[in-house]
């Protein structure tokens, strides 16, 4: 079982399921409880992405800071889902074909007469 493809494909259902609901945020559908769900979808997408979600982190602080732009506010959901969606985007499809590549680790040994032992 192969537990990488397995999160890369949760990630990737979490992400876009959150996309579809900013959209109908961005319309004002039901913004509060709306709100509440996407930062719930975020929230897990931020762990199925944690080596490269991890750099999110300061932007999240620097907004709250110089933008006074809160993660958990309305236009902070915005941010929260883009950024999460680019890093993770970014390390399920291209940082893990470096890192784990498919080549088998111990390869057959192919002697001149045929016979490997």
């Amino acid at each position: 079982m192969k537990i990488k493809n397995n999160i890369k494909h949760i990630w990737l259902v979490v992400s876009v399921i959150s996309i579809i609901l900013l959209a109908f945020h961005w319309f004002g559908f039901a913004p509060q409880n709306l709100q509440y769900t996407i930062l719930g979808l975020n929230i897990l997408a931020l762990i199925l992405s944690v080596p490269c979600s991890l750099f999110a982190v300061p932007v999240f602080i620097a907004a709250n800071h110089f933008l006074e732009m809160s993660p958990f506010s309305g236009e902070g959901i915005y941010l929260n889902t883009f950024l999460i969606f680019s890093l993770g985007a970014l390390q399920w499809f291209l940082v893990i074909k470096y890192w784990s590549p498919t080549e088998p680790i111990l390869q057959k040994l192919e002697l001149v007469d045929g016979n490997a032992n």
